[in-house]
Parts: structure tokens; sequence; C-alpha cells
């Protein structure tokens, strides 16, 4: 193979994996940010009724 081949695939694999590290990062901030708090009343109210129907 030509060096030039192996030089793009493996700026290729890097330029992928920075952009998914990126995202994955981006991610878990936004995730972090917005997350939402759950009532254990909800959750106990939930478990009671599971088998109801």
């Amino acid at each position: 193979m030509d060096p030039l081949y192996i030089k793009l695939a493996i700026g290729g694999l890097v330029l992928l994996g920075s952009i998914g590290l990126f995202f994955g990062i981006g991610l878990a901030m936004a995730a972090h940010k917005f997350a939402v708090e759950v009532n254990p009343k909800v959750e106990a109210v939930k478990e009671v009724l599971a088998g109801a129907q």
C-alpha cells in the first residue's frame, strides 16, 4: 500500500474519534445540566400499581 493511503486512513480515524469524543462530552454535559429529579412518591405508587392490571 502507498503511505499516502495509510496517512489518510489514520487521519480519518483520528478525525472520527475526535468528533465522537466531542459529541460524547457534549451529550454528557447536556444530560447533567438537564437532569430531572425523580419524586420517590411517584416511584412508590408505580411499584404498588404495577401488578394491578
